[in-house]
């Protein structure tokens, strides 16, 4: 009997040539298409060519609701308190990859898969399941929330292999979508920038102050704290005759604080809401290194933790560390050893 996988088929490149790599090495494919929003009305057509051209069923779930629930209530609730969130990681642990498992449970079906660029290994000394990193289009990043009976069933074929050697790949598979470009922006976010979905669901939020640090005193007004992020230095609609920085996002007085020297280092970064991977929950100190945003390098860092609280010692400052975003921390084999929520 061929051993049997549910593929997140999504109508990318990507997700269809995992299903036919996983094809052509044994399996027994079923496909699975993810319906989250209404903001890809192509998605499931594309999904149902490739499940045609690679003759294997595709089964659909509704999870409009569980994602807004999940997912676009994080988003909303993050810039309502001046974060900045990262909705894909929410999402893979609470929607999609939970949705992957409990449809596969239906099925029969042990494993699922994605087409996501990652490894998934079993940390020798911990016992314990993790995301490896990869060298090209790593995602492991995004991944570091997936728990432990997740990862023992999850298989990225694709792996360490290279984006641009799966679309020739797949152009001569003749799988339809080899040419489908891939996705750049918030999924659910069309034709309206991501603040103006903010305002349309909560309102529009007030102007206020730029203050500048360096003279402790208002230069001009923003347009709503959401329109902003820390680090940023482009598009602020704002003259000083020198650049200026955001440093932080003051709520409490409706402030976007801004700097003229790149002032938003830091050594020292809090993390909650933490998630372990190879780490064993039980640890209370760890030497690793840390990656605070998805564009980021890793950098050598010691982590201690206390009542469900990361406190992160970086060897060198980190460049705009930024509430709401992630910080994963991995060992010296890119192996995640566990992650969380800057606050």
């Amino acid at each position: 009997m061929s051993k049997r996988v549910l593929v997140g088929i999504s109508g990318g490149v990507d997700s269809a040539l995992t299903a036919a790599v996983l094809q052509r090495n044994g399996y027994a494919v079923a496909g699975l298409y993810c319906i989250m929003h209404d903001g890809d009305p192509a998605g499931l057509q594309d999904a149902k060519r490739v499940a045609d051209h690679l003759k294997i069923d595709l089964h659909t779930v509704d999870l409009r609701t569980r994602f807004d629930e999940i997912v676009v209530t994080d988003f909303l609730d993050c810039y309502a308190h001046a974060k900045t969130p990262n909705p894909c990681i929410v999402c893979n642990p609470a929607v999609k990859f939970k949705a992957l498992c409990d449809k596969a449970d239906e099925l029969g079906i042990e494993k699922i898969a994605t087409g996501h660029y990652a490894e998934v290994v079993k940390d020798e000394k911990t016992d314990r399941y993790c995301v490896k990193s990869v060298e090209d289009k790593d995602q492991s990043y995004m991944l570091y929330r997936l728990e432990q009976e997740q990862l023992a069933r999850i298989l990225f074929p694709l792996g360490s292999t290279k984006k641009e050697e799966n679309r020739r790949l797949a152009e001569k598979l003749n799988i339809p979508v080899f040419q489908k470009p891939d996705s750049q922006d918030i999924c659910f976010i069309k034709g309206e920038s991501y603040a103006d979905f903010i305002e349309r669901k909560l309102g529009a939020f007030p102007e206020g102050d730029f203050w500048l640090k360096e003279e402790d005193c208002a230069v001009g007004k923003h347009k709503g704290l959401i329109r902003y992020t820390v680090g940023q230095r482009k598009n602020l609609g704002i003259a000083l005759g020198t650049p200026v920085y955001v440093t932080r996002l003051d709520s409490e007085n409706n402030r976007v604080v801004l700097s003229r020297t790149d002032v938003v280092d830091c050594t020292e970064i809090t993390v909650k809401a933490p998630v372990f991977q190879a780490l064993s929950p039980e640890a209370t100190q760890f030497q690793g290194y840390g990656k605070i945003r998805f564009s980021a390098k890793t950098s050598p860092c010691t982590v201690r933790v206390k009542n469900g609280i990361l406190q992160a010692s970086f060897e060198s400052p980190q460049r705009a560390a930024t509430p709401g975003q992630s910080a994963v921390f991995y060992d010296k084999d890119g192996n995640i050893l566990c992650g969380g929520f800057i606050e």
